[in-house]
């Protein structure tokens, strides 16, 4: 009995350490499967984070190269375009070892594609991007320059779109990650709580720790899929998803909250100067700043590169305005240590109210990030308040729109020009009869854009040259088309201050002009006293070589300006047109009269002839006369009226306009 008992006792105590050994073993197995799935994510993450980490350092070296080619094409001093070469060139260095980084570790076929996409494209970008820096800093200009950074400039954008493809990618494979561990994590839970209901105290310990390990890992995972790793702010995808749900909280409870959009100045001059870990250690002492100045309601965000973002939630708009201002402040009066050196940094920001107003998060965001422009625009290290409705924005958008809309018209010659009548107004013999060459854009219905609305739009993004040329050829296209021995009116067409400097322009129309029939006489280029001043050198180059052909020149606007006598010495105009504000007070105003007065003396003594525009009624006509003033041009005397009505013959190329002034 005893030995029964004691065998009894044997096989109890041998079933308990069966059983605690097959617990041991399945926590051990468990144990080593988590142990082996965590270690498999943790690569696969920190494998995604060093990869996106390289794509953007290939992207930030794609747009500095960007930024170096337009400091050397727009830089006049050879020295500083040799040193701007030189950073150009240095950042091929970056670019290649983030691109050995990114295919260094395993890759899927996704990653693969983009990654023989990118060898594609920087294959055919290397020689664009040295081809166009070769020819700027040999000083060449005009279309070959042009084409040259087209092509840089297109092969770039490729680059940057497949990169942004790639950091997209990046993110989608650590979320994933993120949700296999957490499938993971459910099945091994029901798996140690089945144990723990057969094992003893030592496996539930066990289960215990391991649930917490692993719940600890995703907690981590997380982490990193949402927040910045460098300032340890969310990032910008996190950003956004707040700003979804603030915006349906504003529309569900009719609460009203502000979105800020910042963009650092100068940040570039710190990366430049002492390195791109200054500039890491700078962002992340500046991000603690900014960030002492929040609530805790409110959520800072780092969404790329220099730009940070700010939710303020239950603000109004004029407390979002002093918040935006007490951050500036704060990021103005920061002071950066490094090397012994001290920087600081300015920032712009951009403001918008977040209302019940229908307003989805991108037109939130674009708003904002176009406020910020405008503040840079504006003069940097400034707030600009704006609302979806606000007319600056509103402004910006549509210069943008309108220049799709004039290189459409360009391609599809969707251009028309006018005249307007400019008239002696002595009986002196020798006074020849011109006319002013206005030009108006067609919309695609048909109906004509006036030049104030397209003009602004193309000065601002250098398609002022393209416009010039148009008008320009089709102009000695109409006196052409004209018949032999008429007696022909001198063409007086506007040229643009970006025109002045276009060596190509010059030269296209000289080949045309030899290759015509029209008499160069009859051309007579208006350009205004700003530009004229502005581009001095430029402006004498490109006069001397179209008056060496019989090319008259008028000076547009004289008065309007910081007006010196002095550049009519060195400018070979024939023409002084005094500016309008002043001509239409002539008769009322002494100063105005005498200011005009001085002008035209002044001008005659040179031998300048001398034009009064906005002649706008007979009294101004009458005070022109008295002052004798050789020409005048107005809505008092004549409204502009369609090419096409000046002559019996109507150029075949050019649209016809309807009259509408």
């Amino acid at each position: 009995m005893s030995v029964s008992r004691d065998n009894t006792k044997t096989i109890i105590s041998l079933g308990f350490g069966a059983v605690l050994v097959l617990v041991c073993m399945l926590v051990f197995i468990a144990l080593d499967q988590m142990q082996m799935l965590n270690d498999s994510i943790s690569s696969l993450v920190e494998e995604t984070n060093a990869k996106t980490a390289a794509a953007n350092t290939m992207r930030d070296a794609i747009r500095l190269r960007a930024s170096s080619l337009n400091t050397i094409r727009f830089s006049d001093d050879p020295f500083e375009q040799d040193e701007e070469y030189l950073r150009f060139l240095g950042y091929a260095g970056p670019y290649s070892r983030a691109r050995e980084v990114l295919i260094s570790g395993t890759m899927d076929a996704r990653e693969v594609e983009i990654h023989r996409k990118l060898s594609e494209v920087a294959r055919r970008a290397q020689p664009d991007n040295e081809f166009a820096a070769e020819l700027l800093l040999e000083g060449a200009s005009g279309k070959e320059v042009d084409a040259a950074m087209q092509a840089a400039a297109d092969s770039q954008a490729q680059l940057l779109e497949l990169l942004g493809e790639l950091v997209d990618l990046e993110q989608e494979n650590a979320e994933a990650a993120i949700d296999i561990s957490a499938a993971h994590y459910q099945e091994t839970r029901h798996k140690m709580f089945a144990l723990a209901t057969v094992a003893l105290v030592f496996a539930v310990v066990i289960a215990w720790l391991v649930i917490h390990r692993i719940a600890e890992k995703n907690r981590r995972i997380s982490y990193q899929a949402s927040h910045d790793g460098l300032t340890g702010l969310i990032n910008r995808h996190e950003f956004e998803r707040h700003l979804e749900y603030l915006i349906d909280l504003a529309s569900s409870d009719e609460r009203e909250h502000a979105l800020l959009y910042m963009d650092l100045d100068q940040f570039k001059i710190i990366n430049d100067t002492c390195g791109h870990l200054a500039g890491d250690e700078f962002l992340r002492q500046l991000a603690a700043v900014m960030k002492s100045k929040l609530r805790k309601s409110d959520i800072l965000a780092r969404l790329g590169g220099d730009e940070f973002g700010i939710l303020l939630m239950d603000c109004p708009l004029d407390k979002a305005t002093e918040i935006g201002e007490l951050l500036r402040a704060a990021v103005e009066h920061f002071h950066f240590f490094w090397d012994n050196r001290t920087f600081t940094a300015g920032i712009s920001i951009g403001i918008v109210s977040v209302r019940p107003n229908g307003i989805d998060p991108a037109m939130a965001l674009s708003t904002a990030d176009t406020a910020c422009y405008m503040a840079k625009e504006a003069g940097r290290n400034r707030v600009h308040t704006a609302a979806t409705d606000d007319q600056e924005i509103i402004r910006h958008r549509g210069e943008v729109k309108f220049v799709t809309r004039i290189k459409e018209a360009l391609e599809q010659d969707r251009f028309c020009l006018y005249y307007q009548p400019v008239v002696p107004v002595s009986r002196e013999q020798s006074l020849s009869h011109h006319v002013e060459i206005l030009v108006r854009m067609v919309a695609p219905d048909g109906s004509l854009v006036q030049p104030d609305a397209f003009i602004p739009s193309a000065e601002r993004y250098n398609l002022m040259t393209a416009i010039d040329r148009w008008v320009v050829m089709h102009a000695l296209g109409w006196l052409e088309a004209q018949q032999p021995g008429k007696d022909l009116p001198v063409f007086m067409i506007n040229l643009s201050g970006q025109s002045l400097s276009d060596k190509q322009l010059v030269s296209d129309i000289m080949d045309r002009l030899s290759a015509s029939s029209v008499p160069p006489g009859r051309l007579c280029f208006e350009i205004t006293e700003t530009a004229a001043v502005s581009n001095l050198a430029s402006a004498v180059e490109f006069m001397q070589a179209l008056k060496g052909l019989g090319c008259q020149f008028a000076l547009d606007d004289f008065g309007s300006g910081l007006s010196s006598f002095t550049y009519l010495k060195r400018l070979p105009v024939d023409y002084l047109k005094i500016d309008g504000s002043f001509v239409r007070e002539i008769a009322n105003d002494p100063i105005s009269c005498a200011m005009v007065k001085s002008i035209n003396d002044i001008g005659h003594v040179m031998g300048k002839r001398t034009i009064a525009e906005f002649v706008e009624n007979p009294a101004i006509l009458e005070a022109v006369k008295t002052l004798g003033i050789d020409y005048a041009q107005g809505y008092g005397i004549a409204r502009p009226k369609p090419l096409q009505e000046l002559g019996l013959v109507r150029l075949p190329s050019t649209r016809a306009c309807t009259s509408v002034s």
